[in-house]
Parts: structure tokens; C-alpha cells; sequence
């Protein structure tokens, strides 16, 4: 019996989406009851963070198809 990456990939792909939408939602509700100049642009920088790191999750297997002609399956 083969290992099946492509679904492992998926299921990776869905934990990492669980954990950022949690981070995302930590950070912003800290970032909205939290008065401290300092510590609410440290709460931006995680959301950012967060938000940067969906975006690369979906585009990278996208963008290796695309330069390495082959075709996207995950």
C-alpha cells in the first residue's frame, strides 16, 4: 500500500489554516482590549504574520506548478 502525500498534504494544510485562524482571532481580540501603544502593534505584527503565511500556504503550490510546468494536484 503507497503512502498517500497528497492527502497528508491536505490535512496539513488544514491544521496550519486552524491554527492561524485561531491566532488571528487571539491577536484580535487582544489587539482590541489591550490600551498599550507597544503591545498592540505587536498584536498587528501577529495578524500580519498569520495572514501572510495563509496567503504563501495557498499560492506557493500554485506558483511551483507554474514554474515547474507540471500540473497543481493538492
Amino acid at each position: 500500500m503507497a503512502f498517500d502525500f497528497v492527502s497528508l498534504a491536505g490535512y496539513m494544510k488544514a491544521v496550519a489554516v486552524l491554527f492561524a485562524t485561531l491566532a488571528i482571532t487571539f491577536a484580535g481580540f487582544s489587539l482590541a482590549t489591550n490600551m498599550s501603544p507597544s503591545e498592540r502593534e505587536e498584536w498587528k505584527e501577529v495578524i500580519a504574520g498569520a495572514l501572510i503565511g495563509l496567503v504563501l500556504l495557498y499560492l506557493a503550490p500554485i506558483i511551483a506548478a507554474q514554474l515547474s510546468g507540471g500540473s497543481y494536484c493538492g
